[in-house]
Parts: C-alpha cells; structure tokens; sequence
C-alpha cells in the first residue's frame, strides 16, 4: 500500500532500505504530540546546552588528571582549550529524551561531536507530514539550519581574515575569498554519506557563494600546510562525520601519529573543524556525570539551573560512585559506547549488583566504537509504551524523542521507536506531528 515513504527522495535518504533489515527504516504511522509538548522539549534542550558549556569550562579549566579520570584519551587533551569561530564547545549537536511512565521528558543522552538524524528530522517529517495534510513541529526548521550555516560560514572566515576585512570582502563581492569548505566521512557508510551531502547541499543552499566540495576520509590527505585539495589550494573547514575519539588515534601507512598530525594543523589554524575538538567533552557519556555531581554540590548552579536539571536531567554519575548509590536499577553504560554496544541494566544490592537486563545487537561488528575503560551510570527510567505500525505489523514499544542544538538554538525534533528500552540500530524514524 501506497504511503509517504513512496515520497521520499532516496538522492536524499538514501538509506530507507538498509541492508540486513526485513522492515524499511521508517514507520509507517506517526505520533503526535501537542504544540506544548514541542516547546517544551525545545525549551529543556536550550537551557541543558547552556548548563552543559557552563559544565565544559569546568572541565577544561580542570588538571589534565580529571580528564583521564573520565577516559578521555591521553593523547586528545592538550586539542581541547583552543578558542574556536562560535565560541561553543560544539556547533551541531543532538540531545535525546524517554519519556518516563507519567510522560515527563528525560534527557539520557546527548550527541555532541558526529550527531546523524538530521535527514529525518529536517527533510523527512515534513515529507510526511505534507502527505498526510497535518501539521508538523519543524516547519520553520530548514530555514533555522540555513541561518546557522550562513552564520558558521560567516563565522568561520571572520575568524581567518578578521571582522573588518572579511566585511570589506563582502562588500565588495568580486573580491570574496576563493575559500574550501569540505565535508567528508567515509563514503561506504551509506547514513554518514547521505548526511554529509544533505549538510553540503543545505550550506551551499544558505551561501551560495560558497566553494563546498566532498573528499572521502579514505582520499584525505594532509601536508605542511593543512588539507590539500585536487586544485592546489587547501581547505579552509572541514565538517568531519568522524568520531574525534576514534581520529586521534590513526596512523598514517608508515605508523606516524596522524590524528595528532592532524589536530597540530588544526592548532596552528591551518583549517576550522565542524564540529571542533572541544565537543568531544560534551560526547563523552561521564560528562552527564559531572553536570549532575555539580549540580549536588548545591554551590555551582544558579537555582534554575537546577530546577532545569532536576527536571529534565536523568539523574548521572562517575563509576567511582556507584558503590555509595542507593539500592535499585540502574543503566550502565561505556564511556565510549554507540548504538546500545555493552549498555546494561544492573540491579544494585547494597555492596553487590546483579545483571537485570542486557542490550543485545545485532550487528555489533558493524559498529566502530573506542573501547571504553571505564563505565558511567543513570537511574534506570521506566519508560512509557506507544505502539507503532512498521512494514512486519504492529509493535509495541518505546520512543526517543531528540531535539537538534545548531548553535545555542534549539531547532528540530525528532522521534525513533524501538520495540526495546535500550534503542540501537533496530530503532524506526517516526514522523511527528502536531495535535
């Protein structure tokens, strides 16, 4: 039967068939929520980012110890103090929310360095929305992604030639600068791929102007001079769908260290990085951890800080912790961790825990992840059950509802529907509407 997912433009989303999968990627019914809801999860996102870049200071103003103490590799941290074009620990990130049984939104999880999802959220929903005649929450929200774009471009060379001089350009538009913005990730991963083009299209959308092009991170190369492109010149950003824990550790051919190659040209301003450094703070899983020990201090968040926080925020700590938590279930998730790989519920019993309940993943050799030495943990969230039509049938289940930062703005939100609590790669894309 005919639906809205005949609609989609497969040059677009290109990955509504997956390989390995029976069902398509994208329910075939859509969940509605009112208005409200919308701004709520919209207001929530835009008050935990500004409580989070307060928790970043802290983190980078901390000894170089702290930072291993939350896994983060030795070899990343001397990359993550420099200033960057938007003054923001990361330009495009994702945050994701359950809804608990009562369905209050609670924020478990935030994608600060290679956030995906944007295809669904800013192309899809309203794709099928127009199909069904209903209203949707993003309908301003392509818009919103251009603003921002054009905002970064702006931003970007501002920072390279100075305020005055690029404006000077500006004005006089046959002296625009010739400068590369390049967008690469590994051109086989099909969902990076489609991502990477929609970023690239929708930049060129908002600045015409702009020189965007597309290298595959399997044909990037780097030099004295930063990253050398096929005319002789060389980029002036790169938006890189790569994740910064896993690039600080590659090696060139000839074993030389090339993710710190790489951050020392980015350190002398050879190039910008979309998203910078720095959002690997923010990606790390311990992270939440620290904002909630902050918030316990009673000393640090101004009062609606903390209001927001305990509100929204699901309830976060070290695994140094744990031992001293009250009994209970709780998540157990690696610092490193990506698509439900080794999250756990665990059962804690005063000095002991007992395994409550697994994530299991189908494709775990498929996921490239760090490996983690180190666990963080939350208070494990009874979470309220929808159901939800697919190409197999019926299924009952849970949703992640997420909302995109671009900036400091909250722009579009999104929905995936899993038949299990802890979401992975089995999840579906839903189309949310407006009541």
């Amino acid at each position: 039967m005919k639906s809205y997912i005949d609609e989609l433009d497969r040059n677009i989303f290109n990955f509504v068939e997956y390989e390995g999968y029976d069902d398509r990627y994208p329910s075939l019914s859509m969940q509605a929520f009112s208005s409200d809801f919308y701004d709520e999860i919209r207001h929530a996102s835009r008050r935990l980012f500004q409580i989070f870049c307060k928790a970043a200071k802290v983190f980078q103003m901390a000894p170089d110890d702290f930072a291993r103490n939350m896994d983060m590799p030795d070899n990343l941290i001397p990359y993550l103090h420099k200033s960057n074009a938007l003054g923001l620990p990361t330009w495009l990130s994702r945050f994701d929310f359950v809804l608990d049984v009562n369905g209050n939104l609670r924020m478990v999880e935030l994608n600060a360095d290679t956030p995906c999802f944007l295809i669904e959220s800013y192309y899809a929903n309203e794709v099928a929305a127009n199909y069904v005649g209903r209203k949707h929450p993003n309908i301003e929200c392509r818009k919103e992604l251009h603003t921002f774009l054009k905002r970064m471009y702006d931003a970007v060379l501002s920072a390279k030639y100075g305020r005055n001089q690029y404006e000077s350009m500006r004005a006089n538009r046959e002296s625009l600068p010739k400068d590369s913005f390049v967008f690469s990730c590994f051109h086989d991963y099909f969902e990076d791929y489609g991502t990477t083009q929609f970023l690239m299209r929708e930049l060129k959308t908002a600045c015409p102007e702009a020189d965007t092009r597309f290298i595959s991170f399997y044909d990037m190369k780097i030099d004295d001079e930063g990253i050398p492109l096929e005319d002789g010149s060389h980029a002036t950003l790169l938006y890189r769908l790569h994740p910064m824990e896993l690039l600080i550790d590659e090696q060139t051919p000839d074993n030389e260290p090339l993710g710190e190659m790489f951050l020392n040209l980015y350190e002398d301003d050879t190039f910008a990085l979309f998203n910078p450094p720095e959002s690997i703070i923010l990606q790390n899983k311990s992270f939440m951890s620290l904002v909630y020990a902050l918030y316990l201090t009673d000393q640090f968040f101004t009062k609606p800080d903390r209001d927001i926080i305990e509100r929204y925020l699901a309830p976060s700590y070290f695994e140094n912790d744990f031992s001293a938590l009250d009994d209970g279930l709780y998540i157990q998730k690696e610092i490193w961790g990506r698509e439900g790989r080794h999250v756990q519920v665990v059962q804690k019993r005063g000095d002991t825990s007992e395994l409550y309940m697994e994530k299991l993943v189908d494709n775990y050799d498929d996921i490239v992840c760090r490996d983690s030495k180190k666990v963080m943990y939350q208070d494990f969230i009874q979470q309220k059950r929808f159901t939800h039509t697919v190409d197999c049938g019926v299924k009952d289940g849970f949703l992640t509802l997420s909302c995109f930062m671009l900036g400091d703005q909250a722009s579009a939100v999104g929905c995936r529907f899993s038949p299990e609590e802890i979401a992975g790669t089995e999840a579906y894309f839903v189309p949310l509407l407006i009541e």
